[in-house]
């Protein structure tokens, strides 16, 4: 990832605003990873750790990282990232397991 992108974290929470600069929500950093020479990072909207609620869908939004900015998906792109994306969480919750 860049030097913009190094200080952020799997779980820090972050506010996306809209293109008027209105805020959409606290969104956490799911995963980042790289594809093609190009960096995405996925998030999906904070919610409190409430018990019971494990099996609820969780709607994930993928960005494209474009000089610190988050810029959305090119639709011929999309297929390939959310396969990367399935891996890099596979892969993230083999390393949960072994804890």
């Amino acid at each position: 990832m860049t030097e913009e992108n190094k200080d952020l974290e799997l779980g820090d929470i972050i506010t996306l605003d809209d293109e008027n600069g209105e805020p959409l929500g606290d969104f956490e950093v799911l995963a980042m990873f790289d594809l093609n020479g190009k960096e995405y990072i996925a998030l999906a909207e904070a919610v409190e750790d409430e018990e019971g609620e494990e099996d609820e869908e969780v709607d994930i939004f993928v960005f494209q990282v474009d000089g610190g900015e988050m810029v959305p998906l090119e639709e011929d792109e999309e297929s390939t990232v959310y396969a990367k994306l399935n891996e890099v969480l596979e892969g993230i919750e083999l390393i949960k397991e072994d804890k």
